[in-house]
């Protein structure tokens, strides 16, 4: 039986990923290097539940505080970047230590 938190948790956390996925597509129109791409896919998946708990004073905010958080903004980059960047992109070592740097 899944309690009440328990699915509210999965529904911020699908919502997490689905606007992670939003800003990562932003990064990639722009053909922003991986990092670029996790930095907005973070961004736009979690700054609007940071703000949130900041104006109804849940301080820290639980997105700064729960490792989830960034792990789903992290796999939302990492599968826009492999599906729509495309590998190709790692093939050039600068690119790629570039994106590590």
């Amino acid at each position: 039986m899944i309690t009440i938190e328990t699915f509210t948790r999965i529904l911020d956390l699908g919502g997490t990923f689905v606007f992670a996925i939003s800003g990562a597509l932003a990064a990639v129109d722009r053909r922003l290097d991986l990092f670029g791409i996790l930095v907005l896919s973070f961004v736009a998946g979690n700054f609007g539940g940071i703000t949130r708990d900041l104006l109804i004073g849940a301080v820290p905010p639980a997105a700064l505080t729960d490792g989830r958080y960034l792990l789903v903004s992290v796999m939302a980059g990492l599968i826009t970047f492999l599906a729509y960047a495309g590998i190709d992109r790692l093939r050039s070592p600068v690119l790629m230590f570039d994106a590590v740097g």
